[in-house]
């Protein structure tokens, strides 16, 4: 059976999720509420994990996970526009970034999805992240929505 699609998608998916990884931490350092922090923080660790995780489908699947970010400019730019906002120290302007990096990451997850095949654990796993970051994403639009009034 022929795997390449799956891992592939899983491959791309991952580096999404180092990317996401490496914004949370920065986003940690740079915002000024402390709620904020700690949630950042587990966040990356969060994402940490899930990268585990995939690392685990890509080789079940018969796979080699590829190290480094994504090489997408879009999602580089994601996160360096992240980078541009934690200068300022606003914490509305990391968390509006933060839900910008979401949207690309749910995007992500669905894409993977698309070249798993229904039933394994491969997709398994990847819907209950897909499904974690969904909820991540509403609580922080609603936070960007309180720190925001």
């Amino acid at each position: 059976m022929d795997n390449s699609k799956s891992i592939d998608a899983l491959n791309e998916l991952l580096a999404r999720t180092y990317d996401a990884e490496s914004g949370y931490k920065d986003a940690a350092e740079n915002v000024q509420d402390l709620s904020l922090q700690n949630m950042f923080k587990a966040n990356a660790t969060q994402r940490y994990a899930f990268g585990k995780e995939i690392k685990d489908c890509i080789k079940n699947l018969g796979g080699t996970p590829e190290k480094g970010q994504s090489i997408e400019g879009q999602i580089h730019q994601v996160w360096m526009d992240i980078r541009a906002a934690f200068a300022s120290k606003d914490d509305v302007a990391i968390l509006k970034e933060i839900n910008r990096g979401e949207e690309y990451a749910l995007a992500a997850y669905d894409s993977a999805l698309e070249n798993l095949t229904i039933g394994t654990l491969a997709y398994d796993r990847i819907v209950a992240q897909r499904n974690q970051v969904r909820t991540i994403h509403s609580r922080t639009q609603t936070l960007e929505t309180v720190h925001n009034a």
